[in-house]
């Protein structure tokens, strides 16, 4: 095991590695501070380049990219009051009025050396978990891995912040899509129109990238012509007009150093947990433990009226729970193969290309890329860090930048990138198609998250399930046979009716309004 680790340490900690994942880090800090955009559409476009590279370039690449674009998204919660995504619109909330009554400065290191320490204890209880995890998954058999994708999808749908139904939807067609080209268990083709290049199915990169960096394109553009301003925020029901600064009082220049986050341990305690647990369930992502961290947080309170008015309490509450999903949604995929969000999704991708599974053997199986994958984690916290400390003195004119104008690079490189991959037209055809779908999806509030995992997961979903039937001749009752199957049974069940009270009391406090 010992030299498992230092084989793995030596991958991950030299100069070409650290420098590929200082790059990621910055690229990631820059992208994440634009309103519009987000890491998730940085890694879809830096994905193809992954696949010429060795998978200890490509992998920290990524994760560099992700982790530093998931604190850079408040930069602009706090600052001119458009959150990046989904994730950091409960950042603004308080970020935003610090940043009025002049705290501005002190509340980007706040949200930073929060975030940071989250994201640290949240990668330190990955590590922990991974390998007991994975070792209660060794006794999965295809009714287990059925009944957890279902879980997944349910989870998906019951604790995400948009309409339970439309998520539902959303995961109901990614699993439709992944259908296309060849029958899992027969190697028959299906739905592929006599077209040779769908013989094979839609490749995961061109719908990976048409999903996010394209929609998000096509967002900008919409937005530029409509003057539609801080599309996503006012889909959330958030008043997020900006200020014309005259009600601004004069910067400060505080600093919040790590000795001043003990005043406040006890609400990033809970909240880093409350992130971690989040991040550790399937497919839901770093949207929802923001919310929910917040409102326990505030309930909490000894002073709730602050909240919303510029309470550092409440912004280090928002913060901790969104970088504390960062490494817990590596747990799912590398103990259980089922990536945890987008990111893990496309990890996965990246993964799946260089011959590497990740699953319940994949610890026993490759242990020296396991280790390599935990130690890129702390290089990556490491990293972004200390960028992020020199970040935050340029970051004011980065946000306030016209993103609209990088419109043409960003095509620019969706299309080479797209192309390169097999050196395929079609390809490219299909990303500017998921580019339509991506767009229209979130204009309508469908969940292009959920689309993606339901497409990653859909083939090993059908496997499975077509193989438990095969094994018990079509009878259902064997999801009811075994005490792990009877657990998830239960579980997904319980989701369903919890669905079903969430779905019926939206409608009820409709029709009362």
């Amino acid at each position: 095991m010992y030299a498992q680790i230092m084989e793995a340490f030596s991958l991950i900690f030299n100069v070409n590695v650290v420098l590929i994942i200082i790059g990621g880090s910055l690229l990631g800090l820059v992208v994440g501070s634009l309103p519009g955009l987000s890491g998730t559409m940085a890694i879809a476009i830096a994905l193809p380049i992954t696949f010429y590279i060795s998978p200890w370039f490509g992998i920290p690449l990524i994760l560099s990219i992700y982790k530093s674009s998931q604190w850079a998204g408040a930069v602009g919660s706090i600052l001119i009051n458009t959150p990046g995504n989904a994730a950091n619109a409960a950042i603004l909330l308080d970020g935003y009025p610090l940043r009025k009554q002049g705290h501005g400065q002190k509340a980007l290191e706040a949200s930073l050396k929060s975030g940071w320490a989250a994201d640290v204890l949240s990668d330190v209880i990955t590590i922990m978990v991974c390998q007991p995890l994975a070792a209660v998954a060794l006794y999965f058999r295809p009714p287990e891995f059925a009944l957890i994708i279902v879980t997944a999808f349910l989870m998906i749908a019951t604790m995400g912040s948009g309409s339970a139904i439309k998520t539902l939807m959303a995961a109901a067609l990614g699993l439709f899509v992944s259908t296309f080209g060849q029958d899992p268990l027969l190697g028959t083709p299906r739905l592929n129109f006599n077209i040779p290049d769908l013989y094979g199915g839609f490749n995961l990169v061109p719908l990976l990238i048409g999903v996010f960096a394209m929609s998000e394109l096509f967002t900008q553009m919409m937005d530029r012509f409509t003057g539609v301003a801080r599309a996503r925020a006012t889909q959330m029901g958030l008043d997020v007009q900006g200020g014309d600064g005259t009600d601004f009082a004069p910067e400060k220049f505080e600093h919040f150093r790590f000795r001043d986050l003990r005043h406040y341990f006890a609400v990033w305690l809970r909240s880093s947990l409350i992130g971690t647990w989040v991040g550790v369930l399937p497919g839901i992502g770093s949207g929802v433990s923001p919310w929910i961290a917040y409102g326990v947080s505030k309930a909490r309170s000894k002073k709730p009226e602050e909240y919303g008015k510029g309470s550092m309490e409440g912004l280090i509450s928002a913060q901790a729970a969104c970088n504390a999903v960062g490494g817990a949604n590596l747990v799912p995929l590398i103990a259980l193969g089922i990536p945890g969000d987008t990111t893990a999704a496309i990890l996965l991708g990246a993964l799946m290309v260089h011959g590497i599974q990740p699953g319940p053997t994949f610890i026993k199986a490759d242990p020296v890329s396991v280790y390599a994958i935990f130690a890129t984690l702390i290089v990556c916290d490491i990293v972004y860090y200390w960028a992020g400390k020199f970040f935050i003195k340029g970051v004011s004119k980065i946000s306030a930048f016209d993103n609209t104008k990088l419109v043409p690079f960003v095509l620019m490189f969706c299309v080479l990138g797209t192309y390169a991959i097999n050196t395929s037209l079609f390809d490219v055809y299909v990303m500017f198609a998921f580019g339509v779908v991506g767009y229209v999806m979130k204009k309508f509030g469908y969940s292009p998250p959920a689309f993606v995992i339901a497409f990653v997961l859909g083939y090993l979903f059908e496997m499975n399930l077509r193989q438990t039937f095969r094994l018990s001749d079509g009878r259902i009752w064997v999801f009811l046979k075994d005490p792990i199957c009877l657990v998830l049974f239960a579980l997904n069940v319980f989701l369903c009716f919890y669905f079903l009270k969430k779905t019926f009391d939206k409608k009820r406090g409709a029709q009362s309004r």
